[in-house]
């Protein structure tokens, strides 16, 4: 038995209920949809037992641990960039020749790269007195 059922396109809402499908006869047959295995409990004999540790073991392992951690912080605190203050404090020029394209925000991030330009801008304009930031070719800025 097979019922159409037509589909009215200028009407989306479904008044009358789902579409009715002809499903052949084949397909309606009972048949096993997969193989079934059965499966056996393993004997007691054939597991193995579970790890247990003593309280040796939680101390050795606790120190095991221990030891690497150390390692990987030795490893990182090694491998880590010099800090601002340290050796690149001293290569800072006490004061800058203003070249040709030069900008504060240009002077700033050379003599001081690893920190903040914006800061670095407003510290130069402090320390030379500048109400903004127009510089000319040849003026001598103050770094420290």
């Amino acid at each position: 038995m097979s019922v159409a059922y037509e589909f009215p396109f200028t009407d989306y809402a479904f008044t009358d209920g789902a579409p009715i499908f002809d499903v052949p006869e084949r397909a309606r047959a009972q048949r096993p949809l997969a193989s079934v295995t059965e499966l056996y409990q393993p004997s007691a004999r054939s597991v193995a037992a579970p790890l247990r540790l003593t309280r040796r073991g939680v101390v050795v392992l606790s120190v095991a641990v221990g030891l690497l951690a150390a390692a990987l912080l030795a490893i990182a605190w090694a491998s880590a960039p010099a800090s601002a203050g340290g050796a690149g404090a001293a290569a800072v020029p006490a004061s800058v020749t203003v070249e040709q394209g030069d900008t504060l925000w240009s002077i700033a991030a050379r003599v001081a790269p690893n920190t903040d330009p914006r800061a670095e801008v407003a510290h130069l304009q402090q320390l030379n007195h500048l109400t903004d930031v127009a510089i000319m070719p040849g003026q001598l800025i103050q770094t420290r």
